[in-house]
């Protein structure tokens, strides 16, 4: 903890804690925070929360709770630091979101582990960084299982992730109960980075495509 840098997320007034070798926020982590909606007097859970930077947008809000998750020990505490300092009730917890039991949320949002093991190099270390880009904790089908589970009906799931496993993720959520609400394209160099999901628990809504984000 020692080596914990301060650094803004989305805006200067808000200053969160980072360490040097864990994995950072990052451009999806600011796509993610501008794309979700949170209302007031919701419950928010965020799986595979790191350092808390996502709940500290939420915390904007008047919610009723915020509940980060986080299955790794050292990026846990520097969320508890973070969430020190927030408004509204927070719970930090260590453990996999596959043993985390609670009431149904009203939000879940995620910026979670893109690359398949399968697609990484063998000899690649498995560091802090690397365990939030690598599906070694959390697979895309074990993060949606969970995410229907912990959601309430007509509940939103607010998440990023790399175009080229739409297919995957669609069928997913499908399988789950869950469905598109609303996308949204992030270009650089003209093209896709990354796609922005709300996805609507147990309804029949259409899919809304949003113009697309030209990140610069």
């Amino acid at each position: 903890m020692s080596k914990l840098q301060l650094d803004y997320f989305i805006d200067p007034d808000n200053q969160i804690y980072q360490h040097p070798e864990h994995f950072h926020f990052n451009t999806d982590s600011k796509l993610l925070a501008n794309f979700m909606k949170i209302k007031q007097g919701e419950r928010v859970l965020d799986v595979g929360c790191n350092n808390a930077a996502l709940l500290s947008i939420c915390d904007r809000q008047e919610v009723k709770e915020l509940v980060g998750v986080e299955i790794l020990q050292e990026p846990c505490e520097v969320a508890r630091k973070n969430a020190s300092s927030f408004k509204h009730p927070v719970r930090i917890v260590h453990s996999s979101i596959l043993d985390f039991k609670d009431e149904p949320f009203d939000v879940i949002i995620s910026n979670p582990p893109y690359f398949p093991i399968q697609s990484t190099h063998e000899q690649t270390k498995m560091d802090l960084r690397q365990l939030g880009r690598i599906e070694i904790n959390l697979t895309l089908q074990q993060l949606i299982s969970c995410v229907s589970r912990l959601l309430k009906s007509n509940g939103r799931f607010y998440f990023v992730h790399r175009p080229n496993r739409l297919n995957e993720i669609a069928k997913n959520l499908y399988q789950h109960h869950m469905q598109i609400k609303t996308l949204q394209f992030a270009y650089d160099q003209n093209v896709v980075k990354s796609v922005l999901i709300e996805a609507i628990k147990e309804s029949n809504c259409d899919c809304k495509v949003l113009q697309p984000i030209i990140i610069r």
